[in-house]
Parts: structure tokens; C-alpha cells; sequence
């Protein structure tokens, strides 16, 4: 957790690297490898000679890797343009414009596209006349299938910026489905409506527009977290956005403090709680009236970030389902509570890879995830009680 918070605080002040032993940075490195930081390192003044050149060799790579996600991407497009399937690229390239990121910075593992539920059939027969195929026994999320990928003997050497890394694909027919989280996020059907076209590095990508693009972003780092599965970089990228200033087509200002105040589960709501874990993680300033919204939400989300807003990150290393209990806050129906509930705190679904490894995690996360939810429902109820019960 130490080297957690080291790489965060160190990302999120931009300042002079602290003068760590060797054995720390690479420890830093290793961390930074693994949640796809370590190229938002670059540039980092104070870092010793040694640190500087790891950095640049994975700079290298991620470039090499970047080529070829260009060219797959120029590719699948080509193929969805010629049966006249309309799309838009998620994440990648497209968080590369506007997000405050330097150059090169973003290490991108695959390609995701949207397309309408209508012409899903008709993007899998182009992915198929590429030589792409379904990959993995499962789907991996309610919003997209198994990934896309071609035939390879690739195997994986431990090198997250490995040049020669497949390239899958994902293809997806919805920005956000609420089977799993049980959370209706009301608007983000109208994203589609509102698609653009925008250049990066000379390519043109279709995509959202830019307030859809950044809530996408928000929402998709949340999901992420809700899921206990937090992707740091995700949540890097808001900081980014809060340390360059938020553009005033967000919404976060005055005029959008009744929003904070709507139902639980409302997109403005998810926004604001994805941008305070970048504040919580980063330590980047936020606008004051962004500030006044979150005080304005459900006081058990409040609380929830006084206690828990590390957890997500400590789940990395030692198992926790602490965010069960902000997940919950999200939800209104007592239905809704119980179904989340027991497929986060029970394993009632045996994966199809290392079943072995998911049970020993469920095992070693119950207790604690018990005894943290009691300990944080009682310290929330003495706290509510305080000033009846004293003068």
C-alpha cells in the first residue's frame, strides 16, 4: 500500500521525484507496470539515471505497440465502413485529446468498439472476414462479449508493454447495462445520438462528443471500481482532467447543484463520486462547486469515502470488498441490495479459469468485508444518534 500511495502522490503533485532506494523504485516500477502508470512518469524530474532509462525503454515499446493498434484500428474500420456500420471508439485513442495527458503517455492493451445493438451481427461477420475470432470461454461484462482476437502463439513473458502483445478486440452494443450493478444510469442512450468525429496524431476517430466522452470516462473508472476491479490509470486520467481544469460543459458549477440532490444512481451523481476518488488518490484540487455537490449527496456515500476511499487500492493487494458497502449506497430498491450483495460477497457463480484462485479470494475477503460493513454501519448510526442522546 506504501508504494501505492508513493506512485500516487508523486503523479499527482508533478513535482521532483523523491530520492528513493533502488529497491523502492523498483517496487514503484513494478506497481506502476501492472495498473499502467509508469509512462505518466515521464518527463518526471529527479528521477535517477537508472529509473529514467526503464521509463524510456517501456516508452519505446508502447509505441511499437501503438503502431500496430493504429493500423488494427485503420483496419476493423475500413472493414465497418465498407458494410456502412456506423461506430465509436471507447477509451484509447480517444482519451488522448483533451485529457490533459502527455504525448505517448497512455498505454492502451486493446480496441474497444460500440455499435448499435441493430448492427452487432453485422461487426462480428467483418471482424470474422478479418481473421478475428472469439477469445476465452466467458464473456467478460454485461456491456460486451468475449473479446476478438486472431490466432496467436504469444505467450505472455511478464512484459506488460510487450510490442508483440495480441491486439483484441471488444465490441460492445451498449455504453452501460444495469443487469449486474443493478444502477439505472438515466441519458447515456442519447451518447450515441450525439457522436462526432475527432483527429488524434492524424488520425480521425469517431467518437463522442466531449462532455459524453469525459462522463464516459467517469462512469466507465466507477464501474471499474464498483466491480472491485479499480484500473488506477482510469482514474489517472480524471485527475488529469481536474489538475487542467474541468470545461464548463461538465456542469459543475452552481447552476448544476440541484443535480446532486436528484435520485440515487443518476448520472451527475456517478460522475461526482469517479472524480472524488481522483481527488482521494491524487490529491488534484477540485472546484469548489464540484465540492458542494458531493456534500450534497446521500451522507452514507459521504462516510463511506471517510473510511473506505483507499480500499479499492488496498484490494490490489490484500483482499477486501469494502466498496460493497458504497456500491449499496447507490441503490434504492431493497431487491436491488440483496441480489448485489450476495454475488459480491459470494462466489455463486465458479469461474471457468482458476476457480481455485477465486474461491480462496471470496474465502479471505468475507470476514473482513462482515466485520468492516458492521463496523462502518455503527460508527454511521452512533454518529446520526450523537445529538439526541447528548446535550
Amino acid at each position: 500500500m506504501n508504494v501505492a500511495r508513493q506512485l500516487f502522490q508523486l503523479l499527482g503533485s508533478r513535482g521532483p521525484a523523491p530520492s528513493h532506494r533502488a529497491e523502492m523504485w523498483e517496487q514503484i516500477l513494478a506497481f506502476a507496470d501492472r495498473t499502467h502508470l509508469t509512462l505518466h512518469l515521464r518527463g518526471t524530474p529527479g528521477l535517477a539515471q537508472l529509473v529514467e532509462q526503464q521509463i524510456e525503454e517501456r516508452y519505446s515499446k508502447n509505441a511499437a505497440r501503438r503502431r500496430r493498434l493504429v493500423e488494427r484500428f485503420h483496419e476493423i474500420a475500413d472493414g465497418f465502413s465498407l458494410r456502412g456500420i456506423p461506430y465509436v471508439l471507447l477509451k484509447g485513442f480517444t482519451h488522448e485529446t483533451g485529457f490533459g495527458l502527455k504525448p505517448g503517455s497512455r498505454a492502451q492493451s486493446d480496441l474497444d468498439f460500440l455499435v448499435s445493438p441493430e448492427d452487432k451481427l453485422r461487426a462480428t461477420e467483418s471482424l470474422k472476414a478479418l481473421g478475428y475470432r472469439p477469445h476465452g470461454p466467458a464473456n467478460l461484462s454485461a456491456e460486451h462479449g468475449r473479446p476478438w482476437v486472431r490466432p496467436f502463439t504469444w505467450s505472455w513473458r511478464g512484459d506488460y508493454f510487450d510490442p508483440d502483445m495480441p491486439i483484441p478486440v471488444e465490441l460492445h452494443d451498449s455504453v452501460w447495462s444495469p443487469a449486474g450493478d443493478r444502477i439505472q444510469c438515466v441519458g447515456v442512450e442519447e451518447f450515441w445520438n450525439r457522436r462526432t468525429v475527432m483527429e488524434v496524431a492524424g488520425v480521425d476517430v469517431p467518437a463522442f462528443q466531449e462532455e459524453d466522452r469525459i462522463t464516459f470516462a467517469a462512469l466507465h473508472a466507477l464501474r471499474h471500481i464498483l466491480r472491485n476491479d479499480a484500473r488506477p490509470a482510469h482514474v489517472y486520467e480524471l485527475a488529469c482532467l481536474l489538475g487542467g481544469g474541468l470545461r464548463p460543459a461538465l456542469g459543475f458549477s452552481q447552476a448544476g447543484r440541484s443535480e446532486a440532490k436528484a435520485s440515487r444512481g443518476l448520472k451527475p451523481a456517478l460522475r461526482l463520486i469517479a472524480f472524488r476518488f481522483a481527488h482521494e488518490w491524487f490529491g488534484c484540487p477540485i472546484p469548489q462547486a464540484m465540492a458542494e455537490q458531493f456534500e450534497m449527496l446521500p451522507e452514507a456515500i459521504r462516510s463511506w469515502f471517510k473510511d473506505f476511499a483507499w480500499s479499492p487500492i488496498e484490494n490490489l493487494s490484500r483482499p477486501n470488498k469494502d466498496v460493497l458497502w458504497l456500491h449499496l449506497s447507490l441503490l434504492e430498491s431493497r431487491s436491488d441490495r440483496w441480489r448485489v450483495a450476495a454475488n459480491r460477497l459470494l462466489p455463486l457463480r465458479i469461474p471457468h479459469e482458476r476457480p481455485d484462485a477465486r474461491l480462496r479470494y471470496h474465502a479471505s475477503a468475507l470476514l473482513s468485508a462482515l466485520h468492516e460493513g458492521a463496523r462502518w454501519w455503527w460508527s454511521r448510526t452512533a454518529s446520526s444518534t450523537a445529538s439526541q442522546t447528548s446535550d
